[in-house]
C-alpha cells in the first residue's frame, strides 16, 4: 500500500468556480437531503442501502429476507434498525443516526454539518442522520504508532483524510447558507458563518501540516509492522521447531508411503479399464496428485523449520537490529510530530 500525499487544499467555494468549467468536482459532495435506504427486487424482498454502503451481504438468509408487499411495516422498520445498528458498528463511526418518534418511518434526513434541524424536518423523517467532526489523532496515539515495537495497523492517515474532508463540508454548507440563504441572514448569523468557515479552514491547514509531516515516515510505518509481526513469527517458529519437525516428519511418511499404493491400486485399475470403473480411476489419479503435492508442501515446510532451528538465533537477531534502526529512524521523526503539537493547538483554533 502506498501513502498519498494530501495536495493543497482549495476552498470550497473556489472548487465551485473551478467546477463550472471542469467535469471533475474535487470539492466535496455532501448536502442537507432526504434519502430512501429501502431498495426492492423484481421479487418485492428488501435490502438497506446506506450512505453509499450497500447492506445486502450481511443480511442474506432466509431468516433476514423482508417482503416489501406482504410483511408489516413494523419488520420493515425493525430490518432497517438492525441495518442501522450494523453500520454504525462496522462503516462510519462518525455519523449518529438519531431515530425520531415516527417509528414506522424508513425515510433518512442526511444534515449539513452544524445544520439546525427543525420540527418539520424531524416530522417528515424516520431518521435524522448527523455528520459528526471526526476525532483528531492525538500525540500520545501518535507516539505509539511512531516508537512501540508492536505492529500498529491503525491508518491515522485515514482519520486525517476524514477530519480535512469533514471540514471542507463544513466550509461548504456555510458558504451556501451565505450565497443562498433561506431567509435573508442577519448580521449575526452571517457573523457565525464567517467564523465557522475560518475556524474549518485553519483546521484543515493544522491537519493538513501534520499530514504532510507524517507523510515523511510513511513507508517506514509499514514496513516497522512488518518486521514486527516477521519477528514475532520468528520466535514463535524458532521455539516451536523440534515439535513441527517430528510432526512433519511423520506425517510426511505417512504420506509417502501411501503414494505406491496407490500406484499399484491405480495400475490394476487401468489392467481392467472399463466405463464401469472409469470414476475409480480418475480418483485414483487425483488421489495420487494430491498425496505428490501434499508430500512436496510438507517437505518445504520442514526445510523451512530446519532452516529456523538451525539460524533462528541468527535470523531473530538480524530481525531485531532492523527493527531497532527503523525505530530509531521513526523515533526521530516523531520528534518532529510532536514539536508540532507543542507549537500549534488545536484546542486554540478551538477556542477562536
Amino acid at each position: 500500500m502506498r501513502i498519498s500525499a494530501i495536495n493543497t487544499y482549495i476552498p470550497a467555494k473556489q472548487n465551485r468556480l473551478n467546477n463550472k468549467t471542469q467535469t471533475n468536482n474535487s470539492k466535496p459532495a455532501f448536502s442537507g437531503h432526504s434519502a430512501n435506504p429501502i431498495i426492492s427486487n423484481e421479487y418485492g424482498y428488501i435490502s438497506c442501502y446506506i450512505l453509499g454502503q450497500d447492506m445486502k451481504p450481511f443480511f442474506m438468509g432466509v431468516e433476514n429476507r423482508v417482503d416489501i408487499n406482504n410483511d408489516s411495516k413494523e419488520k420493515i422498520a425493525d430490518y432497517l434498525a438492525r441495518n442501522v445498528k450494523l453500520y454504525t458498528e462496522k462503516f462510519d463511526k462518525n455519523r449518529s443516526f438519531e431515530k425520531t418518534q415516527n417509528k414506522l418511518d424508513t425515510t433518512f434526513y442526511i444534515a449539513d454539518p452544524n445544520e439546525t434541524i427543525t420540527d418539520k424536518i424531524r416530522n417528515e423523517h424516520g431518521y435524522i442522520v448527523y455528520d459528526n467532526e471526526p476525532a483528531f489523532p492525538t500525540v500520545d496515539e501518535l507516539k505509539e504508532k511512531y516508537t512501540s515495537e508492536k505492529p500498529n495497523p491503525h491508518d491515522y492517515f485515514a482519520d486525517l483524510r476524514d477530519y480535512i474532508t469533514y471540514q471542507q463540508r463544513v466550509i461548504s454548507a456555510d458558504e451556501d447558507s451565505l450565497e443562498n440563504p433561506i431567509e435573508k441572514n442577519t448580521p449575526e448569523q452571517e457573523a457565525k458563518y464567517y467564523s465557522r468557515i475560518n475556524k474549518a479552514n485553519q483546521k484543515v491547514i493544522y491537519a493538513q501540516n501534520l499530514y504532510n509531516i507524517m507523510y515523511k515516515t510513511g513507508q517506514d510505518f509499514m514496513y516497522k509492522d512488518e518486521l514486527a509481526n516477521r519477528l514475532e513469527d520468528l520466535k514463535t517458529k524458532y521455539k516451536l521447531a523440534n515439535v513441527k519437525l517430528e510432526t512433519i516428519a511423520f506425517h510426511k511418511y505417512l504420506t509417502d508411503e501411501s503414494i505406491p499404493r496407490q500406484i499399484d491400486e491405480y495400475e490394476r485399475l487401468e489392467k481392467n479399464a472399463n466405463p464401469t470403473n472409469y470414476l475409480e480411476r480418475m480418483g485414483r489419479l487425483r488421489g495420487i496428485s494430491d498425496a505428490k503435492e501434499r508430500s512436496k508442501k510438507l517437505q518445504q515446510e520442514y526445510d523451512m523449520y530446519a532452516n529456523i532451528k538451525t539460524h533462528g538465533p541468527e535470523m531473530i537477531s538480524q530481525t531485531q537490529d532492523e527493527l531497532n534502526r527503523v525505530l530509531d529512524k521513526m523515533g526521530k521523526n516523531f520528534e518532529e510530530v510532536k514539536g508540532y503539537y507543542q507549537i500549534h493547538r488545536l484546542e486554540d483554533i478551538e477556542k477562536e
